[in-house]
């Protein structure tokens, strides 16, 4: 299960400081924030992170099927 936790630590940070950053400002240079777009674009970001970092790793089926 560790695997899986780090493909998500991996995948996430990215989308999450692009929230952060994307929220504050909006704050300072508009005084609104737009958060359906800000979670539908981290949220999407994070999806593509996600299936681009677990298309990185090998299969362990693979490996074994060859031997």
């Amino acid at each position: 299960m560790k695997g899986g936790y780090n493909l998500f630590k991996e995948s996430i940070r990215f989308p999450l400081i692009f929230f952060v950053v994307s929220v504050i400002w909006q704050v300072t240079a508009k005084n609104e924030v737009q958060w359906i777009d800000n979670i539908g674009v981290s949220f999407i970001m994070f999806l593509i992170f996600l299936l681009y970092n677990w298309s990185k790793k090998p299969y362990k089926w693979k490996k074994e099927s060859e031997k």
